[in-house]
């Protein structure tokens, strides 16, 4: 018997797949952004939107997400959906939060920041 070989290419991530189809939404009346995922709320990054020494600022409160969502860089996604929204407004970031805290010391430059 003969065997042709395939090629198929390896077949999608848990992780790449929940990245597809999660969404970073910011609800302003709460003050946080939140990551949807298929239509479920899975995590939220809170913050304060404040004037700190006259300039604009955005304090990181915290992120949490869902323990089943943990391990998957969705902490990530909704972290880079808050940044970018931060950078797009010219506000300063103050990282209150651990997570976000360790993502701007690994990503520098993304954002400027005010003193914690």
């Amino acid at each position: 018997m003969h065997r042709k070989n395939r090629h198929h290419q390896p077949p999608q991530t848990a992780q790449s797949i929940l990245q597809q189809i999660s969404q970073v939404v910011h609800n302003r009346d709460r003050e946080r952004f939140e990551l949807w995922v298929a239509g479920d709320l899975v995590g939220v990054l809170g913050y304060s939107d404040e004037e700190i020494d006259g300039q604009r600022t955005i304090t990181v409160l915290h992120t949490v997400l869902y323990d089943e969502y943990t391990g998957h860089g969705l902490g990530t996604r909704l972290t880079r959906g808050a940044l970018a929204y931060c950078r797009d407004q010219g506000v300063r970031v103050r990282p209150i939060c651990s997570f976000t805290k360790d993502f701007l010391d690994a990503h520098p430059g993304i954002v400027p920041l005010a003193p914690v």
